[in-house]
């Protein structure tokens, strides 16, 4: 592949966006394993001449993926692709590029073992502690929820009011690291809402699950709130799941 140019959507598009399209193709071969961690990445010159861009786009391109803890630039050794233990995985593209390269089992797992660590506790904890402005915004996610659904809106609308839903319940527990890792695994949350709206073939299901964890919060009833977010989740890691390949 190293060999053959890449066709990139050019005309009219400034630098950084020619960058952003450079990552974006770099970033895939690297989550999918075609650059294996450990080596170094095709010398400037060449990359130019993969993608028919110029120095400044590579090196933006590389400056950003340098920053998503895929690569690491050394003036001795050049740019070396870092172990997976090193990659920002809740860097909404790493995400992004790891479901698009290799949508599998584990990564839905992964996903959704994090989800069920802490998205449980802070319904339990919003029930219990939320304010009644938290007890509003959590109202208004679900019925814009439910619109955009009667409504038939846009996948990334319908997922942005299940994301806001979710995000407005981490906040409502009023703990400061749920909190803080709701914001760090925001882009976790929002990739996995995209790919469950793009398969939404039961919408009545999915706003009866919100419901019964809105209704349990607002009731407050902890347990019972805790209860139907994990149901929530696992329905929603079990649409997920037929959608994945198993990974090699």
């Amino acid at each position: 592949m190293a060999g053959e140019g890449v066709m990139l959507e050019r005309e009219l598009l400034p630098v950084g966006t020619m960058s952003a399209q450079v990552a974006n193709h770099i970033g895939v071969r690297i989550v999918s394993g075609e650059f294996v961690p450990g080596t170094s990445l095709p010398i400037e010159s060449e990359l130019c001449q993969t993608y028919g861009v110029s120095r400044t786009t590579i090196r933006e391109a590389v400056k950003s993926l340098a920053g998503k803890r895929l690569i690491e630039v050394s003036p001795k050794i050049g740019t070396r692709v870092l172990p997976f233990a090193e990659w920002n995985l809740l860097d909404r593209d790493v995400l992004a590029w790891r479901l698009q390269a290799q949508f599998d089992h584990k990564i839905v797992e992964d996903i959704f073992e994090m989800r069920l660590c802490f998205e449980p506790r802070a319904s339990f904890l919003a029930a219990r502690d939320g304010t009644a402005e938290d007890l509003a915004k959590i109202e208004h996610y679900f019925h814009e929820l439910v619109a955009a659904y009667e409504q038939k809106l846009p996948i990334k609308a319908t997922s942005e009011s299940a994301l806001g839903f979710h995000l407005a319940v981490i906040n409502a527990s009023h703990n400061g690291l749920f909190v803080t890792i709701g914001s760090a695994v925001k882009s976790a949350l929002r990739v996995s809402s995209e790919m469950l709206q793009q398969h939404a073939t039961q919408p009545n299901e999915d706003i009866a699950l919100h419901d019964a964890v809105r209704t349990a919060i607002v009731a407050r009833r902890p347990k019972e709130a805790a209860d139907a977010m994990t149901r929530l989740l696992a329905a929603s890691r079990e649409r997920m799941l037929p959608l994945t390949v198993d990974a090699a």
